[in-house]
């Protein structure tokens, strides 16, 4: 199960030194109308409950693998609101996560630590319809967040359709709801005309993470709100244990992740220049999301425990991870990132989601690379 519509592959074979060029004339026309759902989650039932694999296994992962995979200080104190904004209702949302937390050993969203809310995009109680095929992101969304932050309190923001005006509006909300960090669960293609909705996701001092998408992004579109400068666009990696290594964990960046140069969005300041010349380049920072090496979930959906990945996956759990850490407001996050000390993010040097004559747009490399960014958390001094 997962979200509607399938992202098409485009691959050329260029020059990294000509990729800007290309892309350039290569731009398509399209509109808000038009604009394709590009970001896949995939979901699958498993038998047993949340028991961490054994050594050198590759999922599903725990809440508590996670944490011990990026060094996350996990029992520090919250009390930071992390809102997960998808379409659509989810009537089982808060019992779904109600199971998860109670099989992840983490503290119930009850009366003693009221830490779930659920609103629509005007901020209001009467909430949009239920659409099953939308109703996982909710929950992935708002699992991985706890798995990265589980004293955090969560609110889910349920726009009233998948539109992108519907997606900005509910945005907006999580800022007036006074939000530290939001996870977008789901999006688009570029389109023409993207621009005039770039507004609704930038929030300064409210961290909006966003999914890179699926696949390397060469003559087609990158995907949007992940594309805009002020969201923090997050691509996946493979994860396995092995006890062999200092950390006692493998990395890889995961061959269907997304990345590529944005045919619309200028490079912001802080991210620095490479192949995408003065264009946006995605991704800026990943973790697991691979369906290789998926983490796990709670759903009656599934009929209970299921593995979960795609890109969404790691724009929830990033988005747990800077409310976590709780520095949203001491510097614009993008910045932050971007400046953080090596030893606070696992650089991730191997892997590729495509064929880019070489260009780091499309293959992991030393420090800054499309399909990983900056790389993975290690601990939360990057966020």
């Amino acid at each position: 199960m997962g979200t509607r519509g399938r992202r098409r592959a485009h691959r050329f074979i260029a020059p990294a030194a000509a990729l800007t060029a290309l892309l350039t004339a290569l731009a398509p026309a399209a509109s808000a109308t038009t604009a394709e759902v590009a970001t896949r989650l995939h979901v699958q039932a498993t038998t047993g409950g949340p028991v961490s694999p054994a050594a050198g296994n590759s999922g599903p992962f725990t809440a508590a693998d996670l944490q011990e995979a990026y060094r996350l200080p996990s029992d520090r104190l919250g009390g930071q609101t992390i809102a997960i904004v998808v379409p659509y209702d989810n009537t089982g949302a808060e019992s779904d996560l109600r199971q998860y937390r109670a099989g992840s050993g983490m503290h119930a969203c009850d009366a003693e630590f009221a830490c779930f809310k659920k609103i629509n995009q005007r901020g209001g109680d009467t909430l949009p319809p239920p659409i099953q095929n939308w109703a996982l992101n909710g929950v992935v969304g708002l699992e991985m967040a706890s798995a990265a932050c589980p004293n955090c309190k969560l609110l889910l923001i349920e726009a009233d359709d998948e539109s992108i005006a519907s997606m900005g509006a509910a945005v907006d909300q999580a800022a007036a709801q006074g939000a530290d960090a939001v996870a977008v669960m789901w999006g688009y293609d570029e389109f023409d005309g993207q621009s005039a909705y770039a507004a609704h996701f930038d929030h300064p001092g409210m961290p909006i993470t966003a999914a890179s998408g699926s696949g390397f992004n060469t003559g087609g579109r990158a995907v949007v709100p992940a594309a805009y400068p002020s969201v923090i666009a997050v691509g996946g990696t493979e994860l396995w244990r092995d006890p062999a290594t200092a950390r006692g964990w493998q990395e890889t960046a995961w061959r269907d992740t997304g990345s590529g140069c944005s045919l619309y969005e200028p490079r912001p300041r802080w991210q620095g220049k490479g192949d995408c010349g003065r264009r946006r380049t995605l991704a800026d920072v990943s973790s697991v999301a691979a369906q290789q090496t998926p983490v796990q979930i709670y759903s009656n959906l599934t009929g209970g425990w299921a593995s979960a990945s795609g890109t969404p996956v790691a724009a929830a759990f990033i988005a747990g991870v800077y409310g976590l850490a709780g520095n949203t407001s001491t510097a614009p996050a993008g910045k932050r990132l971007y400046a953080a000390k090596s030893t606070y993010l696992f650089d991730i040097t191997t892997g590729a989601n495509g064929t880019c004559a070489g260009s780091n747009v499309c293959t992991a490399a030393p420090h800054y690379d499309g399909p990983s960014g900056m790389g993975t958390p290690n601990g939360t001094g990057a966020f």
